[in-house]
């Protein structure tokens, strides 16, 4: 899942908890579910068990993390898993298994990795790394003064403080994001390149968590950032503010980064054609690239693993369901959703053909039931594989919609395609993603195993309805339903910084 660094939002909204804003299934309206077809039940019985007795997921992800690594967008690393995905496709017997390429504005990936030092009022290591698709640092480093600045959000106030902000290392935490009126993610990304006007030397991100764990993330467009920026340390960036409160601090840190500008990078398609409406298309799909500190087999090695996993059963059963099932592989989606953004672009025309999209990406916790992202008529469309989603305590719904602009859902939410994320509790999800310890050891067998298996029965139900799931929305219908979310102004921001169409 993205991490939207420069406003550190995204961390901060999927950290609150859940279930103040989900409907578990007592709190929705009681609905007959009307019954499936005998030879849909069939199937999903059969899919249920090759997906949990025989599933494939947990093996797929050991080779993604374990047997490519971190999977940088762009990197070689990456490029073997678009190889090993469409070699598995192939395997499989799928149709119409392809490459899709688009550009990236840049690629980036450390070539040495950082080190960092509080130099004044005393010696002591800083637990620091680049922020990705930063530029580097000189060969000999950044050595400078510290300032916090207390408002990252206006513009106005960052002017104030140009005195103090020019020839600093500016520090940015969760103080500098949530002072005064909150910011758009274009002002955000605007601000930051006011600091480099003004002359600050390089920007100190504090967004990493406790025990000093560094959080990595990047811009929401690809391209490199405007000054070298750092992230730190959770207790590192305490300890600053304190020495800060006491007098001035001198740090100096160095990294070396690999940057390739107007990079091709390819998305993964590959399709099950549907034995009676070939033509109308459910979506699997999740994100293939994830951050380097670990291995990302959170996120979203889990994800990928599951959509692989989920081609392998339904081949394996036999029986195709009514419509085709679409197996994608997006890249980019850490900076930006920008694979599945320029798959919607370049599939624009075949949108009305899309029945549904079901996006995985919310690791190996164990799976809770569907966001609907606002739509409560995704809820009552559910009805008829509630039972057998309650059977594996996954028929839960949440309607909690900031979710709605953090995966690779977006770019089919906002042109009206009916879409799902999985949901579940993200709490060991968001204790290690973009982290060092987004390794495999950390995977759940069993509760990967459910997640895969929850997202290929709704994903099979849909497909083998006879009636289309739920309506394509009108764009005003969609701007109707970002304002019943509250979510306008994130959506509208977006749509007018051209990160959404």
């Amino acid at each position: 899942m993205t991490s939207r660094t420069l406003a550190a939002a995204l961390a901060t909204i999927l950290a609150l908890p859940l279930a103040l804003t989900a409907q578990t299934p007592a709190a929705l309206p009681p609905a007959a579910a009307p019954a499936l077809a005998p030879e849909t039940a069939a199937a999903l019985d059969n899919l249920t068990g090759r997906l949990l007795l025989h599933g494939q997921a947990y093996e797929y992800d050991r080779q993604l993390a374990d047997g490519i690594g971190p999977r940088l967008t762009g990197s070689a690393n990456y490029v073997k898993a678009v190889d090993w995905a469409i070699a598995e496709f192939t395997r499989l017997g799928l149709k119409n298994v392809h490459k899709e390429s688009w550009t990236i504005p840049a690629t980036w990936e450390p070539a040495e990795f950082a080190s960092a030092h509080i130099l004044e009022p005393h010696i002591q290591r800083l637990h620091l790394e680049s922020e990705g698709w930063s530029p580097s640092t000189p060969e000999s480093g950044i050595r400078g003064p510290v300032f916090h600045l207390p408002n990252l959000n206006s513009a106005d106030a960052i002017r104030a403080e140009a005195a103090n902000i020019k020839g600093s290392i500016i520090l940015i935490d969760s103080d500098s994001h949530n002072s005064g009126e909150p910011a758009s993610e274009g002002t955000i990304y605007q601000n930051h390149k006011l600091l480099a006007d003004l002359g600050a030397l390089a920007i100190l991100s504090g967004t990493g968590t406790v025990q000093n764990a560094v959080s990595v993330g990047g811009p929401w467009d690809g391209a490199i950032l405007p000054l070298p920026t750092a992230v730190v340390g959770q207790e590192d960036t305490l300890l600053l503010r304190r020495l800060l409160e006491k007098g001035p601090v001198t740090i100096k840190f160095r990294f070396i980064n690999a940057i390739r500008e107007h990079v091709s990078i390819d998305n993964v398609v590959a399709d099950l054609p549907g034995r009676d409406l070939p033509k109308e298309i459910v979506l699997i799909g999740g994100h293939l690239d994830s951050w380097h500190p670990g291995t990302g087999a959170q996120d979203n090695g889990t994800g990928a693993a599951s959509v692989v996993a989920i081609a392998q059963a339904v081949t394996a059963s036999g029986r195709a369901p009514r419509r085709t099932l679409r197996f994608a592989l997006f890249g980019g989606e850490e900076e930006g959703l920008l694979g599945s953004q320029a798959f919607t672009r370049a599939h624009q025309a075949e949108m009305p053909s899309y029945d549904a999209v079901l996006i995985t990406d919310t690791g190996s916790d164990a799976p809770k039931g569907w966001m609907t992202l606002g739509r409560a008529d995704l809820t009552a469309a559910l009805a008829p594989i509630k039972p057998l989603l309650a059977g594996l305590g996954a028929d839960g719904i949440s309607n909690y919609p900031r979710i709605a602009f953090g995966t690779d859902d977006a770019g089919f939410l906002a042109r009206g395609v009916p879409a799902l994320v999985l949901w579940t509790s993200f709490d060991k999800y968001m204790a290690l993603h973009h982290k060092p310890s987004d390794t495999f050891d950390k995977v759940s067998q069993r509760d990967l195993s459910l997640g895969a298996t929850v997202v290929g029965l709704t994903a099979y139900a849909i497909a083998d309805s006879p009636q289309p799931f739920a309506p394509h929305l009108t764009p005003d219908q969609v701007e109707d339903q970002m304002k019943k979310a509250k979510i306008f102004d994130e959506f509208d921001d977006m749509r007018k910084n051209g990160w959404l169409y």
